[in-house]
């Protein structure tokens, strides 16, 4: 017994995948990449800003008590954050805020979180900013359109 195979009739749609693979990558791939760079954007933004708040705070931690107690540490913890957050664009606002934290007693648990300046021997120091970042999903023409995130950063003072 002999099968007899038979081609089926071959319709013209050579093209017909190509066209779909297109279409797909067209409404599909396009779209997911314009998140992943806006997302990667906004997370790189991220990045920066907290890497430059935890410089800044480990500046302030390791600074001599008297730098502390004179404000010049904090003048160059803002540098450290200014410096650091340059490369970001124009549109990325960050307000950094140094403070220094102080028991009420020897058994508070509890800090108070003030200017350096005010004397006394800090227990922690604090690195805070408000990070305005402009949202890239947002297309409307009045208020809205940006991302704020408050990032905080504490350490320990283990200057003398």
């Amino acid at each position: 017994m002999r099968f007899s195979f038979r081609r089926p009739m071959r319709r013209p749609q050579d093209g017909s995948v190509a066209v779909e693979a297109a279409l797909c990558i067209a409404l599909i791939l396009v779209p997911l990449l314009f998140f992943v760079f806006a997302f990667g954007r906004f997370f790189w933004h991220y990045t920066v800003v907290q890497k430059s708040l935890h410089d800044a705070t480990l500046y302030m931690a390791k600074a001599p008590l008297d730098e502390v107690r004179s404000g010049a540490a904090a003048q160059v913890a803002a540098f450290i954050v200014t410096r650091e957050t340059a490369d970001l664009d124009s549109t990325t606002q960050i307000d950094p805020v140094l403070q220094c934290g102080y028991r009420a007693n020897a058994n508070s648990f509890y800090l108070g979180f003030r200017s350096c300046d005010q004397g006394g021997t800090p227990f922690a120091v604090q690195t805070n900013a408000f990070m305005t970042v402009p949202d890239p999903f947002y297309f409307g023409s009045n208020e809205g359109g940006e991302i704020q995130l408050f990032l905080i950063t504490t350490m320990r003072h283990a200057g003398n």
